[in-house]
C-alpha cells in the first residue's frame, strides 16, 4: 500500500503544479486586462465586459498525504496607473490594471515546473519499485 499512497502523494503534486502554472499565465496574459478596482465585488464593468482579478495559488497538505491547491485573489487585487489615453482611464488618467508582477510570475513559473518535474520522478521511481516487488514475486 505504501507505493499507492506515495504514487497518489505525487499524482496530487502534478495536479498543485499544473493549478500554479495555469494560474500564473494567466496572470501573465492578463497584465493589461481592466481590472476591478480594489475592495469591489464588480465582476463586469459598465459596458458588460469581464474584469480580470489577480489570483494566487496556494498549496495545503491534505490529512490522507498529498497537496491540496486552491486559489485566492491577490492583495491588492488590482493598481492604479496613469495611462490618460486608455478608453477606461477616468477623469484624473487613472487606470486599474491587475496586480500582477512579471517577476514573481516567472518565479512562480519555475517553481511549478521543478514541483512538476519532482513529483514526476517520485512516480517514475514508484513504478519501478513496484515493478522490481512484482519481478520478485513472479
Amino acid at each position: 500500500m505504501a507505493i499507492t499512497n506515495g504514487i497518489y502523494t505525487a499524482l496530487s503534486g502534478v495536479t498543485a503544479a499544473t493549478r500554479r502554472f495555469d494560474t500564473s499565465a494567466g496572470n501573465v496574459a492578463n497584465i493589461e486586462s481592466v481590472a476591478a478596482p480594489n475592495g469591489s465585488t464588480a465582476t463586469t464593468d459598465a459596458d458588460g465586459n469581464a474584469l480580470f482579478r489577480t489570483q494566487r495559488t496556494l498549496d495545503t497538505t491534505t490529512t490522507v498525504g498529498g497537496v491540496r491547491s486552491s486559489q485566492q485573489l491577490a492583495d491588492p487585487v488590482s493598481v492604479q496607473r496613469y495611462d490618460p489615453d486608455a478608453p477606461d482611464a477616468d477623469g484624473d488618467g487613472l487606470v486599474n490594471r491587475p496586480n500582477v508582477s512579471l517577476e514573481r510570475e516567472a518565479v512562480d513559473q519555475i517553481t511549478a515546473q521543478r514541483q512538476f518535474e519532482a513529483n514526476l520522478a517520485t512516480i517514475r521511481t514508484a513504478d519501478e519499485l513496484f515493478e522490481s516487488t512484482l519481478d520478485i514475486l513472479s
